[in-house]
């Protein structure tokens, strides 16, 4: 006997379930799962999952236009994934879109497919109304908390809030960096996969660069452009010592040690699940001069000096958000009063496993100057011996996500001991 056909809408209700009521990675889930589904049905499947994901506050603001009471959760992401197809997917008639729903809610929730089909008529009625005030209609229409906007348009202005707002929901490429040491860069972009984006990066045009021959033997990673920036800007030289303190996944490291294959990189990580996935990764790319371990950032008493030290700290991801949707569905305020003690503290111990001479890159994923400018600033104001030779914040845009990065050093001992004269001079 044959198996059944999976029924498409059914298979991305429950891929939504999981990443909703329970929190497993959506990344995670599709890679578990996509297979599940006929070739010709994953495309679609995944625009679904992901920009019912991405949308989740407009969708919840439509539903809410149209109904009385709160739905049930479970009903709530039925009604918001055909909201999704309403709005946004011209190809898919919305007839097409709201039968497909009540079908669904009538097979899981039996009665409540009625309730499930109003909602559905009545917002196909009524075409959306977005609140008139400029920075409501922004956090509405990009599913972003009203708090976020404002903080934004507070630190960089209501212009890159617009921006920063819109692309976390854009649909980025998928970008490969190539491990020099095992493929010349005349063979990597000779492949018609891989359009060339800069010497050693390239966009990835294929379905699946984890199936990809060059990816199986080593010889690219995935990798976001403003990623591999950080790495170019901590500046190593060859035969440098690099330790990198949140190293997991390791894909900074690996890109540092391909690069440097005379150097060594020490990747850390607080959790030992994450630094098997560096080891594993680092065999697939074949790099002897990677080791991972199991360390806490905040205590670093076994590790020695190192010509470059890269603090990628945790963060609140606001610079990811278009690849990492499923952080809209978590945002909180009060996170960020957990986490900027936590970077300072990590921050400050990286700080005394750098060589005298050295450089140390502070860097993050997010777009919020309390974690970023202010934190260096912090650092700086209380170590009057290091110097700030250079930041940058990498926006969001259309084609890769936003980084912060700032690299430190200490002062030249000439400087140090004046600014201490300075300091300690008395006043005339």
């Amino acid at each position: 006997m044959e198996n059944k056909p999976m029924d498409t809408r059914a298979w991305i209700y429950d891929a939504l379930c999981a990443v909703i009521l329970r929190g497993t990675y959506s990344n995670l889930y599709l890679k578990d799962h996509l297979d599940e589904l006929p070739e010709n049905q994953r495309a679609l499947a995944t625009r679904i999952f992901y920009g019912t994901i991405q949308n989740w506050g407009l969708c919840q603001y439509v539903i809410s236009k149209h109904t009385d009471r709160t739905p049930d959760p479970k009903i709530r992401i039925l009604l918001a994934m055909t909201v999704y197809q309403i709005i946004f997917l011209k190809k898919i008639p919305d007839y097409a879109a709201v039968d497909a729903a009540v079908k669904l809610a009538h097979k899981r929730f039996g009665k409540a497919s009625g309730y499930v089909n109003g909602v559905l008529r009545s917002i196909l009625r009524d075409k959306v109304k977005l609140p008139a005030d400029t920075l409501e209609k922004l956090s509405v229409r990009y599913s972003i908390p009203l708090w976020l906007i404002r903080l934004w348009e507070n630190h960089y202005g209501l212009e890159k809030t617009e921006q920063m707002a819109k692309t976390s929901n854009a649909v980025l490429p998928v970008y490969v960096r190539r491990n020099p040491r095992r493929i010349s860069e005349e063979e990597f972009f000779s492949d018609p996969q891989i359009e060339r984006y800069s010497q050693d990066m390239g966009r990835f045009t294929g379905s699946s660069a984890a199936r990809h021959p060059f990816y199986r033997q080593g010889k690219m990673s995935v990798q976001d452009p403003g990623s591999f920036d950080i790495v170019q800007f901590l500046d190593v030289q060859d035969g440098d010592s690099v330790l990198d303190v949140c190293a997991a996944p390791g894909t900074k490291s690996f890109a540092i040690a391909e690069r440097d294959p005379a150097g060594r990189v020490d990747a850390s990580d607080i959790h030992e699940h994450r630094v098997a996935l560096i080891e594993t990764d680092a065999r697939r790319l074949h790099l002897k001069n990677v080791q991972a371990s199991v360390r806490d950032a905040r205590s670093l008493d076994d590790a020695g000096l190192y010509d470059r030290v890269l603090c990628d700290v945790p963060c609140t991801g606001y610079g990811v958000l278009a690849r990492k949707p499923d952080i809209k569905l978590k945002l909180k305020s009060e996170d960020l009063d957990a986490l900027l003690p936590l970077q300072a503290e990590i921050l400050e111990e990286a700080s005394h496993h750098m060589k005298e001479d050295g450089k140390l890159v502070y860097s993050t994923c997010t777009l919020d100057r309390k974690e970023n400018e202010k934190q260096v600033e912090k650092f700086l104001k209380s170590h009057p011996d290091w110097q700030l030779e250079d930041q940058k914040t990498v926006f969001p845009d259309e084609t890769r996500n936003g980084f912060y990065m700032a690299r430190l050093s200490r002062k030249p001992a000439d400087e140090t001991s004046q600014t201490a004269e300075n300091r300690t001079d008395p006043a005339i």
